[in-house]
């Protein structure tokens, strides 16, 4: 089976330049473009999905209903659209709505955060990337590697973040934290995964259905 991983499209923040993480922004109105011209190239390539997981956050929901309207297989069974909270983006707590740009003039943690993961270390109101990893570990372990037992799935969408597509894919490609960063995932960006015999192995990465310079470099979180 394949997993197709995915970001959501522009939100307001991202064109900002803000660290987004748990604030829950919606999409710009070329956030909603760029889903659907997702969801229309799904649809030219033949990709037709029997499951849908989304993160809870608006971002994430409004990208993943607009690919869901025209890409549902015929027989795909229920449930089809799935929240779950497991795919929620690292929360960056005090630091949400800074602009990146602006970070130095922070302080040092926060830049740590995005160049020295190792270093990071968040306080009560944000997650540690050992958390993040831990929920994304579940998620691949308890929800994704059963599902290759259901015969009936053979496309799955995952709806998700920037930070937590750097979780999926280190755990898939066993890169070291050094490199977590620059792993660039522009909004709907998708990473094509197989899933064979409990082996998750990554097959694509970085497919975009749209060309624009200016974002695939713009709105990292």
């Amino acid at each position: 089976m394949y997993i197709y991983i995915m970001r959501h499209g522009e939100t307001y923040w991202n064109k900002e330049g803000r660290i987004q993480g748990s604030s829950d922004i919606e999409l710009t109105d070329y956030g909603v473009e760029l889903a659907e011209l997702s969801g229309d190239g799904f649809y030219r390539d033949g990709i037709r999905f029997d499951r849908i997981y989304t993160s809870p956050y608006i971002r994430a929901r409004q990208t993943a209903r607009l690919i869901a309207d025209k890409n549902r297989s015929s027989t795909a069974p229920e449930p089809f659209f799935l929240v779950d909270p497991r795919l929620r983006e690292m929360c960056f707590g005090k630091y949400e709505g800074l602009k990146l740009k602006s970070l130095k003039e922070y302080d040092e943690n926060i830049l740590n955060c995005f160049s020295h993961p190792d270093l990071y270390r968040p306080d009560e109101t944000g997650e540690s990337y050992e958390e993040l990893f831990s929920r994304i570990d579940n998620f691949m372990i308890n929800e994704l590697l059963p599902l290759e037992q259901n015969a009936a799935l053979k496309n799955v969408l995952v709806l998700c973040h920037g930070t937590v597509i750097r979780a999926f894919l280190q755990r898939i490609d066993h890169f070291g934290m050094e490199e977590f960063w620059d792993v660039r995932q522009p909004n709907c960006s998708i990473n094509k995964i197989e899933l064979r015999d409990g082996v998750f192995s990554s097959v694509r990465k970085r497919m975009l259905y749209y060309d624009s310079e200016e974002l695939t470099h713009r709105g990292i979180l």
